[in-house]
C-alpha cells in the first residue's frame, strides 16, 4: 500500500506496526521486503516523493568546514529509491582483510567477519542485478613478488530500487509506503531506554504532525543524515540519540579519489583494469587498503574506426599516439621520451579510490541554520591523515614500480602527491571522493568506538536500529552499495528473529 502524507487520513494508519523503517533507499527498501516476506508489519516512510524535488533536496544543503567537498545537497538524493537514483551500478563485496584489526591502524575491525555476510551474497545478486561472481573473477598477472592482484568489479544496471520495487510494495499487504513523510523526532520513553514513537510532518508549514508506533525501529537515511538526525533529537537526551559517549557523526569516511599519477604504456589497453594489494604488502608497508584503475586514454572512435580490427597497422596506431602524447603531456622525462619510439606507446592515468583511516576529527557535526522542519543542518568536516597520505603515495610508488618492473610501460606521478603537505586538486577539477557516506554510527562492541553493536542496535536504546553505509566500522576500497545491501538483508533476518523473541 502506498500513501502519501501530504493528502494522508491519519485513520488509515494502524495503530502499530512491527518495524517502522525510515528511509526507502537501497538499505530501506531491502530491509522492508525482508521483513514483509518473514511476515512482519512494516511502515516505510520516505521523506520525498516518486521524483527529485527542490524542497525535499534543499533539507540536505549543508555546510563543509574540512577538506574540499561536493556541495552536499548534491551528493545524495532525497526521493524513493534514495541514491539508487544516481548509482553508478559499481559493486564488490568488501575482502575479507578489511574486517580484520591491523596493529598500524587504531580503531580497525569489525566485530563481525565476512563470513557473517557471506550467506547473503546470493540475495545482494538478485537484488542487485549482478552477473555471477563467476563472470567477475580475479584476473592472472605477472610480477617479482606478489604485491598486487588485478581483480574486476562486477556491474548492475544499475538497479534503480524506487523504479524495480514500487509495483511489488504497492501490492504488498504487508508494508505501507508513507511518501513525503519527514521525520523529525524520535520520542522515548520514561527511562530513555527505548523508543516508543517516530514523529513526521509533510511538507506544508501548518502540519503538526502525527506519530507512527512500532515494536521496532530502523533509520535508512544515509551515511551523513542518520547522524545528523540522531544528534538533532536532542528534547529528551540533551547530546542526541545514540550519543551518550559521544560518538556519532565521528570518523565520517567517503573513498578519496585522485588522479596520482600518468602512464605512457608499451602495451595496448582498450579498458580500465583494477588493481589491489595483498594483505602482506599492506602489513609490510603499514598502509590502508586501495584500489588502483589504469584507465586508457580515451580515443574518439571517429580517430580510430578500426582501433580492435586489422586494417590499423602498427605504424599508424603508433604515429597518432605520439602525437598525441606530445599534445597533452608537460614535463616528459627522457624514458618517456624513448618509449615514443616503441611501436605502440599509449597513454593512460593512475586513478586511485581507497580507504580511509577512522577518524574521530573528521565528522558530521550540526551547524546553526536550520531546515523547513526546525533541525539544524549538517556542518561537515572531512580529514585525511597522515596514514591515508602515505597509503597514496605507498600506492603511488608501488604500482609504478610495477608497471616498469613488468615493461608496461613508465609512470610519472603527479607533483602535487610529492610535494610535502601534498597540495591536493580541488573540486570540480578533480573527482575527490566517490561519494560514498560512511562510519558515522560505526559498528563496535565497545559503545567507547562506536554507535550500534555487531547486530546494527543502538548500543544504549532497546528498539533502535540503523541501516547503510553509517554503520559500516572500515570502509575496504570498494563501493558500498552491495555492503549496504548484504547488511539490510541480514539485519532482517536478525529483526525477524528479535520479533519472534
Amino acid at each position: 500500500m502506498i500513501l502519501d502524507a501530504a493528502t494522508l487520513d491519519r485513520s488509515q494508519l494502524p495503530e502499530s506496526f512491527d518495524v517502522c523503517v525510515i528511509g526507502a533507499g537501497p538499505a530501506g527498501i531491502t530491509l522492508a521486503r525482508r521483513l514483509a516476506n518473514a511476515g512482519a508489519t512494516v511502515a516505510l516512510m520516505e521523506a520525498g516523493g516518486f521524483d527529485i524535488t527542490e524542497e525535499s533536496q534543499d533539507v540536505y544543503r549543508g555546510e563543509n568546514v574540512g577538506r574540499d567537498y561536493f556541495e552536499l545537497e548534491t551528493a545524495r538524493l532525497r526521493y524513493f529509491g534514495g541514491t539508487s537514483n544516481h548509482w553508478g551500478g559499481w559493486s564488490r563485496a568488501l575482502d575479507l582483510y578489511d574486517f580484520e584489526p591491523r596493529p598500524f591502524h587504531p580503531m580497525s575491525g569489525w566485530p563481525i567477519a565476512q563470513l557473517d555476510l557471506d550467506p547473503y551474497r546470493a540475495e545482494a545478486d538478485r537484488i542487485l542485478d549482478l552477473p555471477s561472481a563467476t563472470e567477475a573473477p580475479d584476473l592472472p598477472m605477472k610480477e617479482n613478488e606478489y604485491i598486487f592482484r588485478r581483480f574486476q568489479f562486477r556491474f548492475s544496471a544499475p538497479t534503480r530500487f524506487g523504479e524495480k520495487y514500487r509495483d511489488e510494495i504497492a501490492a504488498s499487504d504487508r508494508i505501507t509506503l508513507v511518501l513525503n513523510a519527514n521525520l523529525v523526532d524520535l520520542q522515548l520513553d520514561g527511562v530513555l531506554s527505548r523508543v516508543t514513537g517516530a514523529v513526521f510532518r509533510n511538507y506544508d508549514p501548518a502540519d503538526t504532525g502525527f506519530t507512527v508506533a512500532a515494536r521496532a525501529y530502523a533509520l535508512c537515511c544515509g551515511g551523513i543524515e542518520n547522524a545528523r538526525l540522531l544528534l538533532n533529537f536532542d528534547s529528551q537526551m540533551h547530546e542526541g540519540l545514540g550519543n551518550r559517549t559521544g560518538m556519532v557523526g565521528r570518523c565520517f569516511c567517503d573513498h578519496p579519489h585522485y588522479v596520482v599519477g600518468d602512464v605512457v604504456l608499451q602495451t595496448l589497453l582498450l579498458e580500465r583494469e583494477f588493481y589491489s594489494p595483498f594483505e602482506t604488502f599492506m602489513l609490510d608497508a603499514k598502509c590502508l587498503n586501495f584500489g588502483m584503475r589504469l584507465e586508457p586514454g580515451w580515443i574518439e572512435p571517429s580517430d580510430l574506426p578500426s582501433l580492435v580490427g586489422e586494417q590499423i597497422t602498427d605504424e599508424e596506431f603508433a604515429i597518432h599516439l605520439r602525437q598525441r602524447v606530445r599534445d597533452s603531456a608537460v614535463d616528459l622525462t627522457a624514458t618517456e621520451r624513448t618509449l615514443l619510439g616503441s611501436p605502440s606507446p599509449q597513454t593512460a592515468s593512475m586513478r586511485m579510490a581507497q580507504e580511509q583511516q577512522q577518524n574521530p576529527e573528521s565528522r558530521v557535526m550540526l551547524g546553526d541554520e536550520r531546515d523547513a522542519f526546525g533541525l539544524r543542518r549538517v556542518r561537515l568536516d572531512w580529514r585525511l591523515t597522515d596514514l591515508d597520505i602515505h597509503t597514496m603515495r605507498t600506492a603511488a610508488k608501488s604500482f609504478a614500480a610495477h608497471l616498469a618492473e613488468q615493461q608496461i610501460g613508465r609512470a610519472r606521478i603527479r607533483p602535487w602527491l610529492l610535494q610535502d603537505p601534498p597540495e591536493f586538486p580541488l573540486f570540480p577539477d578533480e573527482e575527490v571522493g566517490g561519494k560514498h557516506h560512511m562510519c558515522t554510527t560505526r559498528m563496535s562492541d565497545d559503545p567507547k568506538t562506536g554507535v550500534v553493536d555487531a547486530d546494527c542496535k543502538v548500543h544504549d536504546l532497546a528498539n533502535l536500529f540503523i541501516g547503510g553505509s553509517s554503520v559500516f566500522a572500515t570502509t575496504g576500497h570498494a563501493n558500498p552499495t552491495y555492503t549496504i545491501t548484504q547488511l539490510a538483508l541480514r539485519l532482517g533476518d536478525h529483526l525477524t528473529g528479535w520479533l519472534k523473541a
